[in-house]
Order: structure tokens, then sequence, then C-alpha cells
């Protein structure tokens, strides 16, 4: 099986104490049944600790408790992880170990990214130009899991999305185009003739959010007309990264122009976000930090 990694992968390294935000702190982490049976074993009063922290949530998932202000109960007052420190890397839960990387497994193949929600991971992936090379001519080969030639197909859509999101015309204008190639090509897949429109602003609404901060700023955001002529190359950046994390999904929903509808109008989101706040790399990492890393908010977004 291949591998296909964006440029900017292997550069990630953890900022750990010097990061702006943190992953330890607003989401639930779930432990693997592995980690937990290890955790079961520690003696002492740290042992005690782990396990009078882990609770079974409504989704039926084991996680910690959230300390006050959302805060992991191991997340030390130096910003550093006690579970680290106390019992080494090795014994971090998968959730703690793999984050901000992802993993998509297309059976044949195998496609690696960042998760945007980092601000680590999204200061590179927004300064780092030419980052898919390693994409362009992806194949697949025979398998039971999907139809390999719309596996192919969404392969050559996604290049075509590609050269079209970098030409040397104004973003708007390079979206209009996107919009029309999704179109032709869901006309191509499925026979339905349907043009990606724009997501309602009282969607944005209806989410789940981490911090009402954030809500008043992102829903604010999506009422507003689309500043795109601000931070063209970070913007551009972003459309690629969203167009390489979601198009192949498509391979299960048969739905093209719903990552299309997405990324366009979550670009235009963070480039509104961005004119008023100053900071892109910010923007984009709170946007995605409150909608992608909700599955809720993201199968929302991208269903509708």
């Amino acid at each position: 099986m291949k591998h296909y990694y964006p440029t900017y992968y292997r550069e990630f390294r953890c900022i750990a104490a010097a990061c702006p935000d943190s992953c330890c702190q607003g989401w639930d982490v779930v432990i693997d049944s592995e980690t937990e049976n290890f955790y079961n074993s520690v003696q002492g009063e740290f042992g005690e600790k782990l396990r009078e922290a882990i609770y079974t949530d409504p989704d039926g998932d084991r996680v910690f408790h959230l300390a006050e202000e959302k805060k992991c109960p191991f997340w030390g007052d130096d910003h550093l992880c006690d579970i680290f420190r106390e019992l080494g890397e090795e014994h971090l839960c998968d959730t703690c170990a793999q984050f901000p990387r992802i993993t998509m497994d297309y059976t044949t193949f195998t496609e690696h990214t960042l998760a945007l929600a980092c601000p680590e991971a999204a200061r590179l992936i927004l300064t780092t130009d030419n980052a898919y090379e390693d994409f362009v001519g992806v194949d697949c080969a025979d398998c039971e899991e999907y139809d390999v030639d719309v596996m192919r197909f969404l392969l050559t859509v996604r290049e075509r999305a590609a050269m079209l999101l970098t030409q040397p015309i104004p973003l708007a204008e390079r979206f209009e185009k996107l919009r029309t190639l999704a179109a032709e090509a869901q006309r191509e897949l499925t026979g339905e003739v349907v043009t990606p429109g724009s997501l309602s602003s009282e969607l944005f609404e209806e989410l789940e959010y981490i911090e009402e901060s954030n809500r008043e700023k992102i829903i604010q955001a999506a009422k507003t007309e689309p500043a795109l002529l601000h931070n063209e190359a970070e913007l551009t950046r972003l459309g690629l990264y969203w167009l390489y994390r979601y198009l192949l999904g498509a391979i299960d929903s048969y739905d093209i122009t719903a990552p299309i509808r997405f990324l366009i109008d979550s670009v235009g989101i963070v480039g509104n976000m961005a004119q008023k706040s100053g900071d892109i790399i910010a923007a984009a990492q709170t946007y995605s930090k409150e909608i992608e890393q909700s599955y809720e908010n993201t199968d929302m977004l991208i269903r509708n």
C-alpha cells in the first residue's frame, strides 16, 4: 500500500508549553481499551488518579472527566502533560499520541494530513507552498470496498480542482470555476443537475461550540459577504487543505458538491474572521477547532 503525505507533515513538532492554545482543554479525550488496561495496572497515587478520572460518556466512550475550565485533569500548571511526565510518551492514549496527525485509509492507498485545529499545524498548513506535490498521480488498485472507477474519477476531479485553485486570478473567480467543475462532475457521476450553493448562516447557529466567544465570531462571519481580497495566498492554501481532506469522502456519499461547498464557504468565513482579528492562522485554527473537531458539526455542514 502506498502512503501519501503533504510536505508539511513531517515538519510538524509539538511546541508543548509554547503553544498559544491547547489540545488539552475543551475536548473530550477518548481512552482506547489497551491504554485503559495499562492505566488500571498503574500503582500508587498516580494510578488512583488515572482510574478516578475515567468514566463512560453518553456515547459509550471511555473519557477523562474534564477539570475546571474544561481542562484535562492531567494538564499540568506548566502546560505539560503529567501522563507523559510520569509514564512516558509510549503510554499516552491513542487520541493524544496521534493528534494532530490524521490518517485517511482508502484500502489500496492511504493519505495523511494534519489537523488544522492545532496551532502549529495551522501555521505549517497556511505557510507551506506546493504542499501536495506528492498527491499528483495518485492511483488505486481494484478492491471490494468501493468502485475503483469512481475513485479514479474523484482523483481526477481533485487534480482539476487543485489546478483551478492555484490559477493566477482572483480567488472569488477561482471559486466560481470550482463550483462549475463540481456541478459538471456531479452530473457526470450521478446524473444530478446541481450547483454547490452556500451554507445557510442559520445552520451555524445550530452547531455545538466549545467557547461561546468563538460561536459569536463564526456566526457573524458566516453572515458576512466573504472577504477574499486579503490573505489570498493563505486562503488558497486553506482551500487546498480542505480539498485534499474531504473530496475523496465522496466515494461513500457520491456527493461531490457538498465538500466543495464546505470548502468555499469555510474559506470565506475564515477570511472574514481574519479580516476582523488580523491573524489568519489563528482564525483558521479557531474555526477548525470549533467545527472540524466535532463529528456532528462537520457532518451537519457537509451533508446539508
